[in-house]
């Protein structure tokens, strides 16, 4: 059997959880892993038997960039199978059910889904370090990452495909929605460069796929139109120099060395089950 997961990933927590997906289904079945590029066209996705989805949650919705990619996919003549599951920081809302019917919608099934409460991307920035949730991944998610791979495993006994339920609560959440974009829009447009930091690397060029940040001769400059906020950039910049306010300075970035440490934390739970 041909598996493979295909993730979008931002700060790095969707990617950390895919790796370690992964590794536990590379012995049963031959697997690939890969961030969502335009190589995987329809053509390319009927060479697997099955696929894993991952995403981050962006204000109670899958994030912009994997939408993009499941609307741009034609419908399968023939049903695909799918398992899901999205990473959040603080709430999901119905970013899985949004999900699951957009696969349905091109003939994809979706046959298992979860959540994973992981670090967030925004508030580690925004908020002290007194909130120490923000930094952390749950606490079960060694044994729902173990829960998710059986399933994976186990896909072809599994024949139904799987809607999440509606969140009734939900709506009220819509009420302050757009309080909460009005005020990303305002950090979007404060995104900068410090001049005097920038070491002209690169980096933040090299990583976003939607070109939010284009080369120059002093510095890369910010094309605000093309970026989603999913401050991949923001994190990974070796001399955190880019910013969209003075509040994250001097704040922790979730780099490398951060999912590195946190790899070894999440191995060594699962060792211990």
């Amino acid at each position: 059997m041909n598996v493979l997961i295909l993730y979008h990933s931002g700060a790095g927590s969707t990617k950390l959880l895919s790796e370690i997906i992964f590794e536990k289904l590379k012995k049963y079945f031959s697997v690939k892993i890969s961030h969502i590029n335009n190589e995987y066209s329809n053509k390319m996705l009927e060479k697997f038997d099955l696929i894993i989805f991952g995403f981050p949650t962006h204000h109670a919705e899958p994030s912009l960039s994997i939408k993009e990619f499941i609307n741009n996919l034609k419908p399968f003549n023939n049903p695909k199978k799918s398992l899901i599951f999205t990473t959040y920081g603080l709430y999901t809302g119905n970013s899985l059910r949004i999900f699951a019917k957009l696969l349905n919608k091109k003939n994809i099934e979706v046959l298992y889904f979860d959540r994973f409460r992981s670090p967030a991307s925004d508030g580690v920035l925004l908020f002290s370090e007194k909130f120490k949730f923000m930094f952390k991944f749950e606490n079960e998610l060694s044994r729902k990452l173990d829960v998710f791979a059986e399933n994976a495993v186990n896909y072809m006994s599994i024949t139904s495909n799987k809607i999440p339920n509606y969140k009734w609560y939900v709506p009220f959440n819509e009420l302050i929605k757009p309080f909460g974009i009005k005020k990303y829009n305002t950090f979007k447009k404060n995104m900068h460069i410090i001049t005097k930091k920038c070491s002209n690397c690169n980096l933040c060029v090299n990583i976003c796929e939607r070109n939010a940040w284009v080369e120059d001769k002093i510095k890369p400059t910010f094309e605000i139109g093309n970026c989603e906020f999913c401050l991949e950039c923001v994190h990974k910049c070796p001399t955190q120099t880019i910013i969209f306010s003075n509040r994250m300075k001097n704040k922790p970035r979730l780099n490398k060395g951060f999912f590195n440490k946190k790899k070894k934390e999440i191995t060594n739970a699962q060792q211990k089950i």
